[in-house]
């Protein structure tokens, strides 16, 4: 992982975040048991989770430095793609991860369950964007793909 102990900017690839996605979910067959009640329990959360995370952008500091200090990038709501990226080039799995449809929250957190390694969770996320996304992405409003940062 990156410097972020040191303050060093971090910008996780897909992959990546789909990692943490995944120790999330280790962690909370951990806590809350790996059965019915657990997970039960554990989708009180992780869909709220997701949804927050979806926010997540690569935000470059030469880019959003001074407007991070006014207020959390990640505490905003922006389009699919931001300054410096063409929507057409993100990878249906960035595009997932990205989706702001609640739908898609929920089941990513099944995808995520049931998924006994990070390698298994990619590729069920990744099936998952190919077979959802895009009817995930036209009922969202337009404004994931209108191409401008918004906040809200």
């Amino acid at each position: 992982m990156g410097g972020l102990a040191q303050g060093k900017e971090w910008h996780p690839s897909a992959w990546e975040r789909v990692g943490v996605l995944a120790r999330l979910v280790r962690y909370m067959k951990e806590h809350f048991g790996d059965d019915d009640l657990g997970r039960k329990k554990a989708f009180n959360f992780l869909p709220w989770h997701l949804g927050f995370l979806h926010r997540y952008r690569p935000f470059p500091e030469s880019s959003f430095g001074a407007t991070s200090a006014e207020l959390p990038l990640l505490g905003r709501r922006w389009s699919l793609a931001v300054e410096g990226e063409r929507l057409e080039e993100l990878s249906p799995l960035e595009r997932l991860l990205r989706c702001e449809h609640e739908d898609a929250h929920f089941a990513m957190a099944n995808a995520l369950w049931s998924s006994p390694s990070h390698e298994d969770a990619t590729a069920a996320l990744e099936e998952l964007a190919g077979s959802q996304l895009e009817g995930w992405e036209s009922s969202a409003g337009g404004r994931e793909l209108d191409g401008a940062a918004t906040e809200g």
